[in-house]
């Protein structure tokens, strides 16, 4: 039995993968995605299932956050036996520590606004030492905040 190919325009594999379609173009353009093929008569993208699949593990890979290089290559591994794998891991370990550093950052803006929520409190209640105790006892805090805004990536 021979099975047709299904094409799908870039509305469908947009819709399909949940990628903008201007992303579609980008990661075509800087070569996460490989050359689409065009259809002949119009010369309009038309993806295929497999174009879809591979968009499948794209939008993943770009919803963790990964960065467009380690996309590329955890992409380019896919194919290389069991020394891809060992790179895969290693590119899925590093993303893996990204996403650790991020989760602590924003466990850290949480423990800020906490703070200084009650630091508010305290002065709306008119409990002034309250505050300021608040102050004292949360200028890590603070500082790691701080850190954070100017581009600090490691919460210490």
């Amino acid at each position: 039995m021979n099975t047709a190919t299904a094409w799908h325009t870039i509305r469908e594999a947009s819709l399909a993968s949940g990628l903008p379609e201007s992303t579609l173009r980008y990661y075509e353009q800087i070569g996460i995605i490989p050359p689409i093929a065009r259809d002949p008569s119009s010369g309009h993208r038309a993806y295929s299932d497999a174009d879809l699949e591979r968009l499948d593990t794209i939008a993943c890979l770009s919803a963790t956050g990964m960065p467009l290089d380690a996309m590329r290559e955890y992409l380019a591994n896919a194919a290389d036996g069991e020394e891809g794998a060992v790179r895969q891991m290693e590119l899925l370990d590093a993303q893996a520590l990204r996403l650790a550093a991020r989760a602590e950052a924003i466990r850290m803006q949480q423990a800020y606004v906490s703070f200084k929520t009650l630091y508010w409190r305290a002065v709306a209640e008119g409990r002034e030492d309250d505050a300021r105790r608040l102050l004292e006892e949360n200028a890590d805090i603070v500082t790691k905040v701080k850190h954070l805004q100017t581009g600090g990536n490691a919460i210490r």
